[in-house]
């Protein structure tokens, strides 16, 4: 087998003056680099790994035809020790922990040697490792693909999946030796080494479809590990069967899809721990919609919560300052461009998720183009080529604005701005203001690690985003005390940034069809280029005259004055009530004056650009006036029996008395005709809201929910025809539980997101069209409930999202 050395290999293991484990990481230093080969030793390893790969690949799909589900069967009965002790039969000193590439991002280790932190396995195959493939799918997910598909398929994402260093960047456009592998199904074809003239192409795009020899002889020898391992553990599994019957035994169908277990909620975790081990194109278009459907209809709620609720725009301005250096160290005087930062972004999140959304939603799915795709060519049809490169442009342009929240934010954040020096001056670059002190916790360093990576165009390149975005998530998952230090608005930004990455992956994924718009021009043709800079001049022109507007008005003052305060959280009384009328008023005359402004500059209503996109309007909800509460008079008091007190005196006053000993009448309610008015029994204070007429009927009424669900759905949406509601705290779990039993499955995906989506099977019959998501508030973390504010959001949410209210649903 080939060898891969590392650089300065030749020092030694006692050659501790590199520096600690992380900092050679974070550098490249012990990431794999090309040997150095000649074209005849390429050659020659090259027919030896091509003829192993197919001889492996041989042996496992004879074996899967005949004991696929024997296999599977077999897998999923033993426990975690027994599994462990074939993966290690199979492949002697496996890593132990996810992602070993990555350990440097987690320990920090001065004096190892490198023998001890530079394995090439992890590097070449981080994939295969025990904490991974101990689970009860993976393994059974990596044999099935490998086993029934072509090697070809996977030679660039194997290649894409290594954890490679410096040396290893090729110009396709360089004359030179290449490899082939597309549709090669030979070992003697497989990998052959093509001179310049063999190599040149029949058309453009058939050039893009070859490899360097030295990347091709690595993307041999990780398949060649691949299949050797997967092959080892097949027959390790089925240790009593005998070799002769792998390819005598006749055939059987092809199981069914393993079934996903029911106990756990899924996460999008889940999905990224499964991606290495399923086949490059097999990804679902369809759930991918749904997922940017659910962001944008996030988004579109952000911009209606941030016009209806006084307490939501405040807070949201509050955090957005805090974590912006431009204006956190001005004690006042920046309010007014605050407000306009946070505007303006909430806006073009909008409107970037939406076109987003409307691409995704109007393509068929993958299989569909796939059959209409010209494979000799290697070219998607013209009209879904042209919807690729223009999504691919737009993702690309949008990465920057969560990357560059996080290079601002995290130094200036309060968990950890206190690991971070201090500048006094304003116009420091962010790379200036990264600094990170020695002296802080392993925690502080994690994080600090692992976000520096995310927004450093070097550590991204070298590392590939979505990975360092798998091992931030990775850290969230299974370190509270450094998940504890990302508050809730860098979560939001990260989530942001983990959907653009997954939607990056998926356009990167198919290849060749990727790599044939993107050389052949499409992305520049002047139809793409002018979709795309349509949009780019509408937030342009409105994120100008938000600028304008928002510093050209006082209606917003001070933030922290009484105009601003909303005790929505407490009980309702009279001044609690004309106080939240008071700001809900203040904020209306704050958007008009905005909106005025807005329409003033750029000549065009916002409300009828966002209509047009599908923002429609909506009825803000607004705090009636104060009634006082209705005093019902008291009932009256039953009197002693005089008479039967005497009796116990004198008993010769009997006889006198007896007439007036009486029954008491009983009140009886007429119910036909015109009843009589009830007697009260006691005096009590009412609400005006209970005397009030009967409201309109909701939407759907009589939806029966289960008990521990009504109380959940009682206390964050309002009663029907109620004036006030009061929110109490609401226990994160049993939103998830009621989340679920009515029929919008929880599902966890990155950063502090759940994502809501509705289910064709559930008792509770409610109409669903659509799903919704929540950001899980910090605060749960440690044990606490989700306070008022947050659960008044999500009632109202869900309300303007289904036409829900309280009075539709019933307890069982």
């Amino acid at each position: 087998m080939a060898s891969y050395t590392y650089e300065l290999a030749e020092l030694g293991d006692d050659a501790h003056g590199l520096g600690c484990k992380c900092c050679r990481f974070t550098k490249g230093i012990d990431l794999p680099i090309p040997a150095k080969l000649t074209i005849d030793e390429i050659k020659d390893f090259g027919l030896e790994f091509s003829t192993s790969i197919f001889s492996d690949w041989t042996a496992l799909n004879a074996i899967l035809k005949r004991y696929q589900a024997t296999i599977q069967k077999r897998w999923l009965k033993k426990n975690t020790k027994q599994r462990r002790e074939i993966l290690l039969k199979a492949w002697p000193d496996m890593a132990v922990g996810h992602r070993p590439d990555f350990a440097g991002f987690r320990q920090t280790l001065k004096s190892a040697p490198r023998s001890r932190t530079c394995l090439s396995a992890a590097y070449l195959w981080p994939y295969i490792n025990l904490e991974d493939l101990t689970h009860h799918h993976p393994l059974l997910l990596f044999l099935g693909a490998r086993g029934r598909i072509l090697p070809d398929k996977f030679m660039s994402a194997d290649i894409e999946a290594a954890h490679l260093g410096r040396g290893w960047q090729f110009d396709i456009s360089r004359p030179g030796d290449s490899m082939l592998f597309l549709g090669q199904c030979t070992p003697r074809s497989y990998g052959k080494v093509l001179s310049l003239v063999e190599a040149v192409p029949a058309t453009r795009t058939k050039s893009i479809h070859r490899l360097d020899p030295r990347m091709g002889l690595l993307g041999l020898e990780i398949q060649v590990g691949i299949y050797r391992f997967l092959l080892s553990c097949a027959r390790y599994i089925l240790h009593d069967v005998e070799i002769s019957q792998f390819c005598t035994a006749p055939h059987l169908p092809t199981p069914p899809p393993l079934e996903r277990s029911k106990s756990a909620f899924r996460t999008l975790q889940d999905g990224a721990l499964e991606a290495p081990y399923r086949a490059p194109q097999e990804f679902d278009l369809a759930r991918l919609t749904q997922l940017v459907a659910s962001r944008r209809s996030s988004a579109e709620d952000h911009i209606w919560m941030l016009r209806e609720d006084p307490g939501y725009f405040i807070d949201a301005l509050k955090e957005e300052r805090e974590h912006d250096r431009e204006y956190s160290h001005n004690c006042s005087g920046t309010w007014p461009n605050v407000a306009a930062k946070m505007i303006s972004d909430a806006l073009t999140f909008f409107l970037f998720w939406d076109d987003i959304h409307r691409r995704l939603e109007w393509m068929p799915p993958i299989d569909t183009q796939l059959k209409r795709a010209n494979y000799k060519t290697m070219r998607l049809p013209s009209r879904y080529e042209k919807v690729w490169a223009e999504l691919d442009d737009i993702v690309n342009l949008m990465l920057v604005i969560p990357t560059y929240r996080l290079t601002t934010g995290l130094p200036m954040s309060p968990r950890m701005r206190h690991c971070y020096p201090w500048h006094k001056k304003t116009n420091v670059l962010p790379k200036e203001l990264w600094v990170f002190r020695p002296t802080r916790s392993e925690a502080e360093r994690r994080v600090d690690m692992v976000f520096h990576a995310i927004t450093d165009d070097d550590q991204r390149g070298m590392h590939a985003l979505h990975h360092l975005v798998q091992e931030a998530q990775y850290m969230l998952d299974t370190e509270p005390p450094a998940s504890q230090l990302v508050d809730t608005w860098l979560l939001g930004h990260f989530s942001d940034l983990a959907l653009l990455s997954e939607l990056k992956v998926r356009i990167d994924s198919l290849v060749p069809w990727s790599d044939s718009w993107r050389v052949c021009g499409v992305r520049e043709s002047k139809t793409a280029a002018k979709n795309v800079g349509t949009l780019l001049r509408v937030d342009g022109v409105f994120r100008e005259a938000f600028y304008t507007a928002c510093t050209k008005t006082d209606t917003l003052g001070d933030p922290n004055s009484t105009h601003w305060r909303y005790p929505a959280d407490k009980r309702p009384s009279k001044a609690n009530v004309e106080q939240m009328r008071h700001a809900e008023g203040h904020l209306d005359d704050y958007w008009e004056e905005i909106d005025e402004k807005v329409r003033f500059n750029t000549t065009r209503d916002l409300m009828d650009i966002l209509d047009a996109r599908g923002l429609h309007l909506r009825t803000l909800h607004r705090t009636p006036r104060w009634k006082e509460p209705i005093i019902l008079p008291a009932a009256t008091t039953a009197q002693p029996l005089v008479a039967l007190q005497a009796l116990t005196l004198n008993n010769s006053l009997l006889q006198g008395l007896t007439d007036k000993v009486c029954t008491p009448k009983k009140a009886k309610i007429k119910t036909r005709g015109t009843p009589a008015p009830a007697p009260v029994a006691t005096s009590r204070l009412v609400p005006a809201t209970v005397m009030a007429v009967e409201p309109d009927p909701p939407l759907l009424a009589g939806v029966t929910v289960p008990k521990r669900a009504y109380k959940v759905l009682s206390a964050m949406l309002p009663p029907t025809g109620a004036e006030y509601h009061h929110c109490p705290e609401v226990a994160w779990d049993e939103l998830l539980h009621t989340m679920n039993a009515i029929g919008l499955q929880p599902e966890k995906l990155y950063g502090s997101v759940w994502n809501f989506k509705p289910v064709s099977e559930c008792k509770v019959e409610l109409d669903l069209k659509r799903s919704i998501q929540f950001h899980e508030p910090k605060e749960v973390r440690r044990g606490s409930k989700i306070p008022p504010n947050m659960v008044r959001t999500f009632g109202r949410r869900l309300k303007h999202a289904f036409g829900w209210e309280a009075g539709m649903f019933e307890c069982e």
